[in-house]
């Protein structure tokens, strides 16, 4: 049975918290569309990040009464899993933020207008075809149906409407588009794509993987393609820092 709270040692690390002194325990995201590292409860983003509360109970009063709207849509329990690229809003005080990955590969909000609120980013992450649409499997636990004449491919990205879930753009994973490392040592990184080196199916089938190479400002170097989120094709299509 998974618990309702982590000890703060054993938090991930892409988790931006406050040492408190004698303060063990730390809410545990329920089972959602992001992972432990990718994600976070929504209580520590109001408690820890945002500031608007001092504890779990005052979290609570919050979302109870319908304050806080996670991509357009309200949440009441206090451990949804939020996560990258996931949006904040807070419609009394008229403000928005995004969750997004700083170089410190640490999770944290930036504040964003209303327009920007209403779209997100999403990966693709898997796709197949339903009632003679294609339906896409999205990085949010999203699944919807897109048209068909568009080709889709795992990796690419998609700019989507909240919470109408309707594909504004798509951005495919090419040479030349901007991507954030998500993972491994360089996580939280911006950079250009400059090369795909994409393996044959033989050597997939050895658990080799497709590699990349990316140039962040006068640095070069090789990632693996999966670590990779698309953000857009010459400069991010949202904002993200």
């Amino acid at each position: 049975m998974v618990k309702n709270h982590l000890k703060r040692i054993a938090m991930p690390t892409t988790w931006t918290t406050e040492e408190k002194k004698g303060v063990v325990w730390v809410a545990r995201p329920n089972s959602g569309a992001h992972s432990l590292e990718e994600g976070m409860p929504l209580v520590l983003v109001i408690r820890e990040l945002l500031k608007y509360a001092n504890s779990t109970r005052e979290v609570k009063h919050i979302l109870n009464h319908k304050k806080i709207l996670v991509d357009g849509v309200q949440r009441k329990d206090h451990r949804f899993n939020v996560g990258f690229m996931d949006t904040i809003s807070i419609p009394d005080l008229k403000e928005n933020y995004r969750i997004v990955l700083n170089k410190f590969n640490r999770l944290v909000l930036i504040k964003i207008d209303d327009k920007e609120a209403k779209e997100k980013i999403c990966q693709i992450k898997g796709k197949g075809l339903y009632q003679g649409k294609t339906q896409l499997r999205l990085s949010d636990g999203r699944v919807i149906l897109a048209d068909k004449k568009e080709k889709y491919s795992t990796r690419d990205s998609a700019v989507i409407s909240v919470p109408e879930q309707k594909i504004i753009r798509h951005i495919p994973f090419e040479k030349g588009v901007v991507v954030m490392l998500i993972k491994g040592k360089k996580s939280g990184v911006i950079g250009t794509v400059q090369e795909i080196k994409m393996h044959s199916e033989k050597n997939r089938r050895d658990n080799q993987e497709d590699m990349v190479v990316v140039k962040s400002g006068s640095e070069t170097f090789e990632t693996l393609k999966r670590y990779c989120f698309v953000l857009g094709k010459q400069k991010p299509e949202l904002k993200i820092e």
